[in-house]
């Protein structure tokens, strides 16, 4: 018979949903639909799709404005369970404002972006791209492919290659395949540089060194399996650890409650010791997450592609068949660690999803805000890159901890979290210039490497376990660890789980969507539960 403290986390599920019909039923809440999504997709790519011309040139600012006041409206008004206890709405809608200016306010996409796309040589098509989009083809590029080659394809004139290549714009947050391409990806293969030769408008470089292992398609894909499964086992050990322990979902964290069975007879009765157990299960399974559900990109659109290559082709001119387009999620750990510290391990190791669209918008406020003699100060400019950029991180995430249907502290400890990455890596570097000059002023005999790492490593471990507690508590207060991303659990399947009544090997119930009338025009739809 299951303990009855191990039964209150399912009871603690339907408490959330019962209080979310509640919240609704008074009207101090609204539902979220699913024409918000498509409302936020439609309003970006439709202008997209004009062309800037002197009587549309302030159409990408009002569709920007129209966008965060949705934006607004999901934040304040709209809830949902679905997506991490309710988390995914408020991170989605301000997420999406902020990728909406890069792409229509703090970049020309028309004049300054540029697609890798594959043309047949010898084609019409290929002298439509030289004309249209900037593509550019040497006399060499023939005998490299044999049957297709790459180009650099801008801003298209005919509508619907412009509508496929907005779409693949819209939604492709690294750009693997563009000219902004984040630097942190591998080079490119010489073989395909080779064929693009030099975009016009690259705004980053790529790494000055090239990939060393040449990969297939095939071997991408059955990477990208193994990950998946890796990612899959370890979410299913992290879940009904988690939900062996009140802390992650009672939404008690102060005082923290007494570590569960097993925990408890592992690790002695001390409380630094229980709280660096949940950080790191925590930490395991938000990277576990991440990598589950990232890799279903290669999964499905390498997948395809190599499995229908004439349909891959006829849907859009993008090599989905390259195993370039997939690059890993997340970088190498130790080595980013040990040779960066705390900025290695946010801005090398740590997945770099959002980093274009935040480094476009910290370029164009501090465009706005500073003077150019400020600007044009080292120390200035990337000590203010470093707070705005995480001061974003912090906004987006704390927007996703503010539409939760629980009481949590959205300012107070998530923002903070990510204001504490900033200060970290600031007050890193400041400690190691400080080191290097006192210890060693000599240029002719710098520290030791060894002596780099290890200080390096300790200090991330440090800084992470001390400022840590402010996002996992506001994870743990939220529910965040309630949600159930796997469809299926061996572990609960063959009885290793907590002993719930109803838990068993499938773990996904209830509706997620259901047809909604509130009454009024804008209450009406599908409802996202």
């Amino acid at each position: 018979m299951a303990d009855p403290a191990l039964r209150s986390y399912r009871q603690v599920t339907h408490d959330y949903q019962d209080r979310l019909e509640t919240l609704i039923g008074t009207g101090d809440f609204s539902p979220f639909f699913l024409w918000h999504l498509i409302l936020f997709i439609g309003l970006s790519l439709s202008a997209l799709l004009i062309p800037q011309r002197r009587g549309t040139r302030f159409l990408r600012p009002l569709v920007l404005c129209l966008t965060i006041g949705l934006a607004c409206d999901v934040i304040l008004h709209r809830r949902s369970l679905l997506g991490g206890n309710g988390y995914m709405p408020g991170l989605l809608a301000a997420w999406w404002s902020i990728w909406c200016g890069t792409l229509l306010v703090f970049n020309d996409p028309e004049r300054g972006f540029e697609r890798i796309e594959r043309r047949l040589p010898g084609a019409e098509s290929n002298k439509a791209a030289g004309q249209n989009g900037n593509a550019v083809m040497k006399s060499t590029s023939k005998e490299l492919t044999g049957e297709e080659l790459l180009v650099w394809q801008s801003y298209p004139r005919g509508l619907s290659h412009r509508l496929n290549w907005a779409l693949g714009l819209l939604f492709n947050m690294r750009g693997p395949e563009w000219n902004w391409r984040l630097p942190t990806m591998d080079a490119l293969p010489p073989s395909v540089q080779t064929q693009l030769g030099p975009s016009p408008s690259v705004r980053k470089p790529w790494p000055a060194t090239p990939t060393t292992s040449s990969v297939d398609g095939r071997s991408r894909l059955r990477a990208a399996f193994m990950s998946c499964l890796k990612a899959y086992l370890v979410l299913d050990v992290v879940k009904v650890l988690a939900m062996r322990d009140p802390y992650f979902f009672s939404g008690t964290v102060s005082p923290p409650p007494p570590a569960p069975f097993p925990i408890s007879a592992i690790l002695p009765d001390i409380p630094w010791a229980i709280r660096l157990y949940r950080l790191f299960l925590a930490g395991t399974g938000i990277f576990a997450a991440m990598s589950y559900v990232t890799s279903f990109n290669p999964i499905i659109f390498l997948g395809l592609s190599l499995k229908f290559p004439h349909a891959a082709r006829c849907l859009t001119a993008a090599p989905l068949d390259a195993p370039w387009l997939y690059p890993a999620t997340f970088g190498s750990f130790l080595p980013s660690l040990l040779d960066h510290g705390l900025a290695g391990c946010w801005g090398q190791w740590w997945h770099q999803l959002f980093r274009f669209g935040f480094t476009s918008c910290l370029k164009w406020l501090l465009s706005q805000l500073l003077p150019t003699r400020l600007t044009t100060n080292r120390t200035v400019r990337r000590t203010a890159t470093t707070m705005i950029g995480f001061g974003l991180s912090g906004l987006v995430h704390a927007c996703g901890s503010y539409t939760q249907i629980t009481e949590t502290r959205p300012i107070r400890d998530t923002c903070c979290f990510f204001l504490l990455q900033a200060v970290g890596i600031i007050v890193q570097d400041i400690l190691s210039s400080a080191f290097s000059s006192i210890f060693f002023p000599s240029s002719h005999r710098p520290p030791p490497r060894w002596l780099c790492g290890t200080a390096n490593l300790l200090f991330v471990f440090a800084w992470l376990a001390l400022s840590g507690p402010l996002i996992v508590d506001d994870f743990a207060r939220s529910g965040l660890f309630l949600t159930e991303p796997l469809p299926v659990s061996l572990l609960r399947g063959v009885g290793l789980g907590t002993g719930t009544d109803g838990e068993g090997w499938w773990c996904w119930h209830g509706a997620w969507m259901k047809v909604w009338d509130g009454g009024s025009f804008w209450e009406r739809g599908i409802r996202i539960m």
